[in-house]
């Protein structure tokens, strides 16, 4: 058997540095919120956590289907001027109660697109195998 005088750390290193790469990237961030809304479920493999370093703002429908900005409920043409004064940069969250009708939800992104934000996302439940 051969004697080993020193161990080669790089190798290790650089399956760690990988490890910890795909960990941060597939972690998944939480927001709290005062508004209580029950979030819709996707199956697993459709829901993207991409986040940028841009400033970012929160859309939320409750079940009734109203919309509320930094916690402040907005009708919607409230909604509309205050898009309108948000820089087109922004990323927008939208975090709707999956009871509050798809209508809300449709017309919260077509107000979004037809004003040119990019920076879109929806935030979701990954879907459990029990449900």
């Amino acid at each position: 058997m051969k004697k080993i005088d020193s161990l080669n750390l790089i190798p290790f290193i650089d399956i760690m540095l990988v490890l910890l790469v795909i960990v941060l990237t597939s972690a998944s961030f939480v927001q709290q919120s005062r508004i209580e809304v029950e979030i819709p479920k996707l199956e697993e493999g459709k829901e993207s956590n991409v986040r940028t370093e841009s400033k970012e703002e929160m859309i939320v429908i409750d079940k009734q289907g109203q919309y509320f900005v930094q916690n402040k409920k907005l009708d919607s043409n409230e909604l509309k001027a205050w898009l309108e004064r948000t820089p087109k940069q922004t990323q927008i969250i939208i975090k709707g109660d999956r009871e509050s009708g798809l209508e809300h939800f449709l017309e919260v992104s077509a107000l979004l697109q037809m004003l040119g934000f990019e920076n879109v996302y929806v935030i979701t439940h990954k879907l459990t195998p029990s449900e």
